[in-house]
């Protein structure tokens, strides 16, 4: 039977006492390998515990890391977004002749150009394209002094002001 190798065995020759002394002193071998066992194990517990606390620490700054990051790159995807928005509505008022009738490339709607050329369309109905201006022919030239057979500085101040 294997529990009875288990058992402790008289030894031959020794007395009741004896054997009675030596099984309290295997007792107490065994009870102070026990005690051993239990404080390492609290030990590696400790440990264990310690380690996960850092584990922990660690992961929350990676994850705090992270988030920085995802939110950094959202920052610059929009920017760009924006940027590349701003270009397209450029484009379009450039190319719709926004600054003759002086209207804004901000004032333009949409997110494609499709829909930015339709409301360019749309606002050029509404604003009126400027007169033509007057011919400058027969006016001189911008600059040099006024011939003879032509106005006088004071006949242009009085024609002005005679109206």
């Amino acid at each position: 039977m294997p529990d009875d190798d288990n058992k402790p065995k008289p030894t031959e020759g020794a007395t009741l006492e004896e054997q009675l002394a030596a099984a309290l002193a295997d007792a107490e071998k065994w009870k102070g390998l026990s005690r051993k066992n239990e404080e390492r194990a609290t030990s590696n517990a400790d440990k264990a515990k310690k380690f996960d606390e850092h584990e922990e620490a660690n992961r929350t700054e990676l994850e705090k890391a992270i988030a920085r990051a995802e939110a950094a790159e959202k920052t610059v995807a929009e920017r760009d977004a924006k940027d590349t928005a701003a270009t397209l509505r450029d484009e379009v008022a450039a190319a719709k002749g926004f600054a003759d009738r002086k209207i804004s490339a901000t004032a333009l709607r949409g997110a494609t150009r499709e829909e930015l050329e339709a409301h360019a369309d749309e606002l050029l109905a509404l604003v009126p394209a400027p007169p033509a201006g007057p011919s400058a022919d027969g006016q001189g030239q911008a600059g040099q002094q006024i011939g003879e057979g032509e106005m006088s500085a004071e006949d242009v101040v009085t024609a002005a002001t005679t109206r």
